[in-house]
């Protein structure tokens, strides 16, 4: 699937999707990386996401809500998913707007895919 700002890599049963841009302020680009991060859902049934942020420094609430549309998409679809690689100065905006009480984290992407890796859909 072609983006511009997320590599997306396909395991058996796991899907990694890298966000690839350092800010994440701008309406559009936010808006294109939720359509994109929601085609997955569509795409692999009973979806074990991993969103890694890992290379963004700065975004916008807007995005948040994006994850969150991303998230009630999943679990609808009985996936999984969780986020990952976040820089620890951008986890406030987790935390504050409670979004962590929601949906996983993960500081490192390779426990992550660890965690996916040993338990079962």
């Amino acid at each position: 699937m072609p983006s511009e700002h997320l590599d997306v890599q396909a395991y058996e049963g796991l899907v990694l999707a890298k966000i690839t841009k350092e800010r994440l302020l701008d309406a559009p680009v936010i808006a294109a990386l939720g359509e994109d991060l929601l085609k997955l859902v569509d795409r692999y049934p009973r979806l074990s996401l991993i969103v890694d942020l890992s290379d963004v420094a700065y975004l916008s609430s807007a995005f948040i809500g994006k994850l969150v549309a991303v998230f009630k998409s999943i679990s609808a679809a009985k996936g999984r998913m969780i986020v990952a690689g976040v820089k620890p100065s951008l986890m406030p905006l987790f935390q504050v707007t409670r979004i962590d009480k929601i949906i996983a984290f993960e500081p490192v992407v390779e426990k992550a895919i660890l965690f996916y890796k040993r338990k079962p859909l």
